[in-house]
């Protein structure tokens, strides 16, 4: 699911700058603050329903991502470059997460661990007690 997130994100954003090539790129651009909302949303709503460290993280650098185009927005003075490059370090920092909870998981972890479910890990607990 994480994966899914930062894909309709990239996507998305590519297509917006894409239709829109002059007003794609400038910093906070409505559409692209619509999506770059959309994905801290979605890695909240990921945190807060699995028992994963990592959504919390591509949270965080998501909403930092959110800063950044904000700020971008209201300091003028801001060379496009460093704004740009913000944004790019926050994505990959995101899906350096999204690989770090990846590869972290045991190859024989027990299915509920290896699902992630919150909700499967509250049933696993609830038959073992």
């Amino acid at each position: 699911m994480g994966a899914f997130i930062n894909m309709a994100g990239f996507a998305t954003t590519t297509a917006i700058r894409l239709i829109a090539a002059s007003e794609g790129w400038a910093p906070g651009e409505v559409s692209i603050l619509v999506i770059d909302a959309g994905v801290a949303a979605g890695f909240f709503w990921l945190g807060i329903s699995t028992i994963r460290f990592w959504p919390i993280w591509a949270a965080g650098f998501a909403v930092a991502d959110l800063f950044m185009s904000i700020f971008g927005a209201l300091l003028p003075r801001v060379p496009l470059f460093a704004y740009h490059t913000g944004l790019g370090i926050y994505a990959y920092l995101a899906l350096g997460a999204l690989a770090l909870g990846t590869f972290r998981l045991p190859a024989n972890a027990e299915p509920y661990i290896r699902n992630g479910s919150r909700r499967l890990w509250v049933q696993h607990l609830k038959e073992t007690n």
